[in-house]
């Protein structure tokens, strides 16, 4: 890359042994617990079929010893002889979840049908705990990446490094938006030290409401961690445009090119549906001197996914 910026990768796919890990993770750490002081029974969730949110949610069950009841549906239009049966969903069966299969298609709203499942748990003697795509769009979805910006502040101080920006891939929103309350919070604290800029990478081809839901969160979990809800500003919310591909879930050339670029350079391995998404991103924005200093990137899971796409280099 030009000897333009030093680049950093926090490995959040790294993170846990349960179930291979990833960003929700780190969210589910907090609604677990929050299921549990409420005698839940079952845990209740939505997502596409090649969910990596799922697949951590029928983890967490597994784990606590509850139920876990998925609603998978269809929100990429992608043919593979194994989309459907390998990768994350192979594993959330795997791990005794009541999978379910929908033709509804991509959305990070609440959906209906998630209501559905809920009342039929319930007329079942079940007490199902909610928990809305990605573990986004809750009360304490943002908190567990509030607390990341903390530990990369650790990590600093441990490595002796400082860095000037942070890429993360955003789609429903909470992963960047923790981040963003987070490193505010530690601006509060620390006036004196280096403000970082959160820049995420659309992939959700929706890039509004996905702009719209990282403020929203943010400002909710700001309140929640001492600061005051205008403390997070729009500025805050740098959400870039241009490496989605033009439809979540799908991969175009830039995609594929940058994820055999990490491959063949680090063995780093990401997925065509978030991460070759934020990790063309950030190697193109410093290509183009946009980003450049010391960055971090935020691996947030998703290599399972790889199963489903067969067909290296394969776009639509």
């Amino acid at each position: 890359l030009g000897q333009k910026a030093t680049i950093c990768a926090k490995r959040d796919d790294l993170n846990s042994a349960l179930a291979y890990g990833g960003n929700k993770t780190r969210k589910l750490e907090y609604l677990a617990a929050d299921a549990l002081a409420q005698n839940a029974t079952t845990l209740i969730s939505i997502g596409g079929v090649q969910s990596n949110h799922t697949r951590q949610v029928a983890a967490v069950a597994a784990r606590l010893g509850l139920k876990a009841r998925l609603v998978q549906e269809h929100w990429v239009d992608w043919e593979d002889p194994g989309y459907d049966v390998v990768g994350n969903i192979q594993l959330s069966r795997l791990m005794g979840a009541d999978v379910r299969m929908e033709d509804a298609g991509f959305g990070i709203e609440h959906k209906e049908t998630l209501k559905n499942l809920r009342e039929e748990c319930e007329a079942n003697g079940e007490r199902p705990y909610y928990i809305p795509a990605g573990a986004s769009d809750h009360p304490l979805g943002g908190l567990g990446f509030a607390r990341w910006a903390f530990e990369v502040r650790e990590q600093e101080r441990e490595l002796g490094v400082v860095f000037d920006d942070v890429v993360v891939c955003a789609v429903t929103g909470s992963t960047m938006a923790g981040m963003v309350a987070g490193f505010k919070l530690i601006e509060k604290l620390y006036p004196g030290e280096k403000k970082k800029r959160v820049i995420g990478i659309d992939g959700s081809a929706k890039p509004v409401e996905t702009k719209a839901q990282v403020l929203r969160i943010a400002r909710n979990t700001a309140v929640k961690i001492g600061l005051k809800e205008e403390d997070i500003t729009e500025e805050d919310v740098i959400l870039n445009e241009d490496y989605h591909a033009g439809t979540y879930g799908i991969p175009n050339k830039g995609t594929w090119e940058a994820i055999e670029y990490a491959a063949r350079m680090e063995a780093f391995i990401t997925d065509p549906v978030y991460e070759g998404k934020s990790f063309a991103g950030m190697v193109d924005l410093i290509k183009k001197g946009e980003i450049t200093g010391n960055v971090l990137y935020a691996h947030l899971g998703g290599q399972l996914a790889l199963n489903a796409y067969s067909r290296i280099g394969e776009t639509k």
